[in-house]
């Protein structure tokens, strides 16, 4: 296979590429972009020429892969850039069967980005400097935050007036799902978090819904109540019926034993036991069938009673499933009020003092970094701290008693 080259320099010397162009110890991961540059040393022309056809930028995708021009996927992820400088030349070399005057160099153009969430106005996703440490990126962070404008600021206020109406119809049919599985005929109306009084047009609304609900099932257990009752007179009605055809049988079967005795003694012809027979066969299947629908009748009983407690034992546990879909939304939305109202608490972002990091309310700001070393997950403190590519910086200000702590004050678990 042919490769154009160009002769980019002359070098007296053995280096191909200057050194000091990554850290060694810096570990390549998925979100960085490398460059790959391939260089190949002319001694007899004194001159080194670039493999233009290889020159290329590489993206390390998410299973830390990069794919090489005429080499394909090659795992880039934990090796550093001069370890996979080594493996893309010694690949090269044996693809294209050169010298070792071959030499690849890779180098990272742009670094994984780095991440702050948290009590701070502009939460996301920063590019990546090597020196840059928490500080810098949280004031990068309050910076970034000084376009706020007024219609921000009333659509964070409209953000929080949404999720605590929220709040307030999750907290309530909450509420009715207790209710319901307690079989109470009302709901148990919690104290909010604020001492007042829940929204009288919510609470009646799931009153209203509790209410119906027992309806439903009265009606249902009523209708199986109503079938049973039903299914009970019908085998009186056959019970008194078979007892009736007891009483025919054992007159037919005294007849036919009578009729056969004057036969054998040649005082009845052979038509009149055969009747006599048929008759009796006929009462009998008779009684049969009269048997056959009590039993069936018996069945029908025990299934609308089976139906009765399968309905309760459904609605317990659609109510179950439902209570916890419903607490599963509510921590949601408490801890997203909870952070809209920390954040609109910030007046001007984040200050520092004395090396220190407080918040505008005056509270002591915790901060967190989360970086992942390899299968490992590290955490760091302060601010001081300096960052690598793909960490996550989470501050927190210490709050009174959780919401969430509060908005379930005086609902029981059952």
């Amino acid at each position: 296979m042919h490769l154009r080259a160009s002769a980019i320099i002359t070098i007296v010397g053995l280096g191909l590429w200057p050194a000091g162009t990554m850290a060694e110890s810096y570990a390549i991961g998925p979100g960085d972009v490398l460059e790959l540059r391939v260089l190949e040393w002319q001694p007899v022309e004194n001159r080194v020429l670039e493999w233009d056809a290889m020159r290329a930028e590489l993206p390390v995708d998410t299973d830390g892969m990069v794919t090489i021009p005429f080499l394909g996927r090659i795992e880039a992820q934990r090796l550093s850039p001069a370890q996979l400088s080594a493996l893309i030349t010694q690949e090269l070399q044996g693809r294209f069967a050169l010298s070792a005057s071959l030499d690849a160099a890779v180098q990272v153009l742009s670094y994984r980005p780095v991440y702050i969430a948290g009590a701070v106005r502009s939460p996301g996703e920063y590019p990546f400097r090597p020196g840059l440490t928490a500080a810098q990126l949280m004031a990068q962070a309050a910076r970034a935050s000084d376009a706020m404008d007024t219609r921000e600021l009333l659509d964070s206020e409209g953000t929080i007036a949404l999720l605590s109406l929220e709040r307030e119809r999750l907290t309530i049919r909450r509420a009715m799902l207790l209710a319901a599985i307690a079989d109470r005929e009302t709901i148990a109306i919690p104290a909010t978090a604020e001492d007042s009084d829940w929204p009288q047009t919510v609470v009646d609304g799931e009153n209203e819904v509790l209410r119906l609900r027992q309806q439903r099932r009265a009606r249902e257990l009523v209708a199986l109540d109503d079938r049973v009752q039903l299914l009970r007179s019908e085998i009186e009605a056959l019970n008194a019926n078979a007892t009736a055809l007891e009483r025919i049988v054992i007159s037919s079967r005294r007849d036919y034993e009578n009729v056969r005795s004057l036969a054998e003694g040649g005082l009845a012809i052979g038509a009149r036991v055969a009747e006599t027979e048929r008759s009796l066969m006929l009462t009998e299947s008779q009684l049969l069938d009269v048997s056959t629908a009590v039993l069936q009748a018996r069945q029908g009983i025990a299934l609308a009673e089976a139906e009765k407690d399968a309905l309760r034992d459904r609605e317990w546990l659609e109510d179950r499933r439902e209570l916890q879909r419903v607490e599963s939304e509510l921590d949601r939305v408490l801890t997203t009020l909870e952070t809209q109202r920390h954040i609109s608490s910030v007046e001007s972002g984040l200050l520092f003092a004395d090396g220190n990091l407080t918040a505008a309310t005056g509270d002591d700001a915790v901060v967190t970094i989360i970086r992942q070393d390899g299968d490992k997950t590290r955490r760091l403190s302060g601010i001081g701290t300096i960052l690598a590519p793909g960490d996550v910086v989470q501050v927190k200000v210490p709050t009174p008693r959780p919401e969430r702590a509060q908005a379930a004050d005086g609902l029981d678990t059952e």
